[in-house]
């Protein structure tokens, strides 16, 4: 088939929404001719990674919007993304539409942002339309906002009431109602897909995230055997918003502490949310424990990760999840919360799902986990070896592919 992909996100570099676009665009080019409208400013990546043959020859790209630099303050960046692509969306119909006169396009697919709240234009092509993989329809627990810095609870209510806004837009509506298919990676999702579409119809389970077999085989844990009485080592990733649940896992390392039990944090990676929990932790007193906003270079990533026993992310609102996935790739056991995505790839053989109560309970419940943990050293390996095998067997390259071929079949029924 002849596919249109808009992916303002596709960076093969690049991380996040960047790397997962990157990731579905070469995995449908396997099998189909790709036709890509991203945004300008992963240009230069792209052709630097055509420059070393890491392009199919059956993906082609074109450019929108701008690739001006981004506000140093992660939240003030994060609005700046968002407008940027609202743009691009009200950029991209016609330049989609002169590329389908000259390619008769059998598809067109929106790939990312994963997000519901902005639709895209493209099921106005004439041709079926996918919408997705699509979510962001996850809920921030109200039981939980204590956990949360000032401004990331005004982020949070602002969101729940666009949200409730969002759901009564035309423009939403006709791009749900119209689309041929709307892929969903969670049942929370493809529930609340359900009531904006109107009907059931079309709209199904497809784990948005999976790994190329290259990245499955850089990610293969290299571990050496430790202490059984050293600490145990847990790790976090992922852009530092208060959703993420990291307030919670601090409390958490805290609570086993009191219990004899030390756990040194590693969270590799920055946000707005940062200071609040840099703050946490020091009146906590777990600054000679935790390590916040620690970077990783590309090139030792995987060796890092295979250092580590846990990953630690009880995230309150997301969609999937790809650092908890490459952790469980590395071999290390996943603890998170049992809401939305991650609840649905993490099972009793690989990990633990902590059930939604509040701060101070889901701190305990998982401490309980971490002391069990730190008695039988032997159940992180063989629950290590579980998790890597849930990412390579359920989220791999194939499994995405067949699944958006069935996908296709029925949207051009």
């Amino acid at each position: 088939m002849k596919l249109l992909l808009s992916a303002v996100g596709c960076d093969p570099f690049g991380g996040s929404e960047g790397i997962y676009g990157w990731y579905v665009v070469n995995a449908l080019a396997k099998e189909h001719d790709c036709h890509v409208i991203t945004g300008i400013g992963f240009r230069k990546n792209i052709e630097e990674a055509i420059r070393r043959g890491l392009v199919s020859p059956r993906l082609h790209f074109r450019y929108l919007g701008t690739g001006a630099r981004y506000h140093p303050n992660r939240l003030i960046a994060r609005i700046q993304s968002w407008r940027r692509y609202q743009q691009f969306q009200e950029a991209v119909l016609p330049l989609a539409r002169a590329w389908h006169e000259e390619v008769a396009f059998d598809i067109a697919q929106h790939v990312t942002y994963t997000s519901w709240r902005v639709p895209s234009p493209l099921w106005q092509l004439g041709i079926p339309f996918v919408w997705g993989p699509i979510s962001g329809t996850e809920i921030f627990p109200k039981s939980c906002m204590s956990s949360l810095s000032l401004s990331a609870r005004a982020f949070e209510s602002l969101r729940l009431l666009q949200s409730s806004l969002a759901k009564g837009d035309k423009n939403i509506l006709a791009c749900a109602r119209q689309a041929a298919a709307i892929p969903a990676p969670h049942q929370q999702a493809v529930d609340f897909l359900s009531r904006i579409r109107g009907s059931r119809r079309g709209v199904e389970i497809c784990h948005n995230f999976f790994f190329p077999d290259q990245r499955m085989k850089e990610l293969e844990p290299k571990r050496v055997p430790r202490d059984a009485t050293s600490p145990l080592r847990a790790f976090a990733a992922g852009n530092l918003e208060g959703r993420k649940g990291v307030a919670i896992a601090l409390k958490t390392i805290a609570e086993a502490k009191k219990r004899g039990v030390r756990v040194e944090y590693h969270v590799t990676s920055q946000g707005p949310e940062l200071s609040h929990l840099k703050k946490l932790s020091s009146k906590l007193g777990l600054d000679d424990q935790v390590i916040l906003g620690e970077r990783f270079e590309s090139a030792d990533f995987a060796a890092a990760l295979s250092t580590f026993d846990i990953c630690l992310l009880p995230s309150l609102r997301d969609g999937a999840g790809l650092s908890i996935m490459e952790a469980m790739l590395a071999g290390c056991v996943p603890i998170v919360a049992d809401w939305c995505g991650p609840a649905e790839f993490v099972t009793e053989e690989c990990g633990y799902k902590v059930p939604v109560t509040n701060t101070d309970q889901m701190a305990s419940d998982i401490a309980d986990i971490l002391c069990r943990l730190d008695q039988d050293r032997e159940m992180i390996h063989t629950m290590g070896i579980s998790a890597r095998k849930r990412i390579t067997d359920s989220y791999n390259e194939s499994q995405f592919v067949e699944a958006m071929n069935e996908i296709y079949w029925k949207a051009n029924e």
